[in-house]
């Protein structure tokens, strides 16, 4: 009976210590989803929000006259990408597939890799959001490039989840004034 009683307890522990990450491990846990080029691992980490927020800021693809549309959504979703299939796309999927294809042009003109990641503070912001500090190490060719970021976090439920950077923000207003200019 005491077998059993440790056995449920030592259960009990082991799955509630999933759900009790703080938000540094989650961005540490984040960047290794990067780092082994786990696109749709690494959408999970942002809160369903922060997706569709995402999502709306790059619903200017719809206005893109028809002969340039297809070209954009091949460059961002990927080859045989159509406004269709783009359209079908959860949320979390239509994050995942334009980091993929953003990523892999990012390896097409000399690969990328996610070097480092050191957690350097978190200040939580009341019980629900907390911002994560972080010195990121990346390279991209032989060029080599050291960071400070701060990732923002929201408690969704028992998880910590990602929120949009200003940087992400910032990535698709350029492309839509880019894309303006072009009309």
């Amino acid at each position: 009976m005491k077998i059993i009683k440790i056995t449920l307890l030592l259960i009990v522990f082991s799955s509630t210590s999933v759900y009790a990450k703080n938000a540094s491990e989650t961005a540490k846990d984040y960047f290794n989803r990067l780092k082994k080029k786990d696109y749709n691992g690494a959408a999970s980490y942002f809160d369903p929000n922060a997706l569709n927020e995402f999502r709306q800021m790059l619903s200017f693809i719809n206005e893109i006259p028809a002969e340039g549309q297809k070209g954009f959504l091949e460059a961002f979703f990927g080859a045989g990408a159509t406004k269709e299939s783009v359209s079908k796309l959860s949320n979390s999927d239509f994050f995942s597939s334009f980091l993929k294809a953003v990523m892999s042009q990012a390896e097409a003109a000399g690969g990328i890799n996610f070097d480092g990641m050191e957690v350097l503070g978190e200040v939580l912001e009341g019980s629900n959001i907390s911002h994560v500090v972080t010195r990121n190490r990346v390279s991209m060719g032989e060029i080599e490039m050291e960071a400070m970021e701060v990732v923002s976090f929201k408690k969704n439920g028992k998880e910590w989840k990602a929120l949009l950077s200003g940087k992400m923000k910032g990535m698709a207003r350029q492309l839509r004034a880019v894309i303006k200019q072009q009309q």
